[in-house]
Formats: structure tokens, sequence, C-alpha cells
């Protein structure tokens, strides 16, 4: 990275985190302004978020469905305050906003020597991942796509690694975790948008649509006998969310990628469902389709 991109991003990162000393409601205000142009002015991937809506609740009327787009405009601005107020957050504070219920189910596989691969989704705040090594005493890793900006790239992995948590570029992470198999670690994969792959055998039935699934995180479980669980982040109230971790498969099962991934998708449609707004609707989920060779 050159010295004056590294520049600007410490400027841009000094800005945020004193922006982060302002109360929390006077941030959702700011963003609430910045939600009305995108929403109402600009309209910013509106016809993607509507398209995404009607196609996954084919049930729902179309005015069910302009008041769910709206619900997720308001939820998807508000993460930005809640990410740039966590810069200044304690650790008892973000332990109370981002609460993991049952850390232990983690701890009992590390226990055995086994690492985790959780597999969960763009809902509720998966920015505040980021937390979850604050609830743990082992290697916690959480993989990401480097941005094309290397100013951004560096400015949000800054903040993303506030509180220790490490960070994989994904094209990095296979040949870390292989090599890193005999060391129990966590994984965290966000593993819900569209991957470029178009191979049939990972396609699978999620929200009412033929969609296709990453297939690393299953792929790399079963190479280094890890276990998968699943990690669902709701929504309790604005700026709080309570975090479960349920089992998909343990290394003595030996699912396949296709019986791990399945079970991940339908977890996920569930709590989609639980609380339809809060997901990335104006991500272009269905861009690919699959094709036989």
């Amino acid at each position: 990275m050159k010295w004056h991109h590294r520049c600007l991003s410490s400027i841009l990162f000094a800005f945020a985190k004193l922006a982060s000393y302002l109360p929390l409601g006077f941030l959702y205000f700011k963003v609430s302004i910045l939600r009305f142009f995108a929403e109402r002015v600009f309209r910013y991937r509106y016809q993607v978020i509507v398209q995404n809506l009607s196609r996954s609740f084919p049930e729902k009327n179309y005015h069910e469905i302009k008041v769910l787009a709206h619900q997720f405009y308001r939820h998807f601005f508000e993460i930005f305050a809640e990410v740039i107020k966590g810069m200044s957050f304690s650790t008892d504070e973000a332990r109370n906003r981002f609460k993991i219920e049952n850390p232990e189910l983690i701890q009992e596989f590390h226990a055995k020597g086994i690492s985790v691969i959780a597999l969960g989704g763009h809902r509720g705040n998966w920015e505040w991942i980021s937390f979850a090594s604050l609830f743990s005493t082992y290697s916690t890793y959480t993989l990401y796509k480097p941005l094309s900006s290397s100013v951004m790239d560096h400015l949000v992995n800054r903040i993303r690694g506030r509180f220790g948590i490490k960070l994989l570029a994904m094209n990095q992470a296979g040949r870390f975790i292989l090599s890193k198999k005999d060391s129990p670690a966590l994984y965290f994969f966000v593993g819900d948008q569209s991957p470029s792959h178009k191979d049939p055998e990972y396609s699978f039935d999620f929200l009412n649509q033929p969609s296709l699934l990453f297939t690393g995180g299953a792929k790399l479980a079963r190479a280094t006998k890890s276990a998968v669980v699943y990690v669902a982040i709701n929504k309790v109230k604005r700026g709080y969310y309570s975090v479960k971790y349920s089992i998909i498969a343990e290394p003595h099962e030996n699912k396949n990628e296709q019986e791990i991934l399945s079970s991940y998708a339908k977890m996920l449609e569930d709590d989609i469902r639980l609380q339809p707004a809060y997901w990335l609707w104006s991500h272009k989920r269905w861009k690919h389709k699959a094709t036989n060779s």
C-alpha cells in the first residue's frame, strides 16, 4: 500500500473515530438523512430490492413489499451508524450490544482439538461479527473480500479488527486454513452472496428460487475435519443483537458438502422469514444461474 494511501486512510479513520464519540441517537439521525436521499431521491438499487423481495415472498402484495423495502433501507443505513459508534465501544458495551448466547458450544469443540467453521449471512449487523473475539480465548478469524480501493480496504479492516479478530482475504483463506488444520480456531464465513461458479451440484432452493452457494466453507470443513455451525444474528431492538450458534455438522458425521450447504440454506432462510427486513436485499443475489457443462 502506497504511503499517501495509508496517510489518507489514517485521516479518515481519525475522523470516524471522533464521530464515534457522538451519541448513537444522533448518528442514527444523521444516517436517516442519507437514507432519505438514497431511498426517495436517488432510488439506490430500488428495483433490485423490490424484485428480490417480490420473488422471495410471492405471497405478499405490492404494498407489503414496499413496506419491507422501506424497513430494509432504514436498517441498512442504521448499520453504518452502529459500525461508527462501535469504534468507541468499551469491551463491556460491545458484549452487551452483540451478545453471543452460547459461546460454550465453540469452546467444547476446541477443548477436543476441533476447529469450527461458522457459516452466517448478511443479516442483522453482520459487521459486528468482529465482536465475536470478545467471547473467546481461541484464535478467531473472519473472511473478507478485499475492496478495490486500497484506502477504503485499509480503513474498513482497521475498524473490523479493533477487538482482535483476525482478517483473512478470501483468496488466501483456503491455503491458510489448510496449513492450520492442527491448530483449533474459529472461522467465520459469510457465504450468502452470489458466487461466481455456476455448478448445478451446488444449487439449492433458497427463498423460492434456485440459488447457488459458496462452497469453500463446506469443502474446507471436510478437508480439515472441522465442525460446521450456523451463526444466527437476530436483531433484538435498535442497536442490540442476539447471536446463537447451531450445529450443522460434526466431523464424525462425515456429511458431504451438499448436505452441509442444504442445512445452512434452510437455517438462513428460516431466520430471514422471521425478520425479513434485516437481510441484504440490495445485493444482486440471483445474477448467476446454474449451467450444465
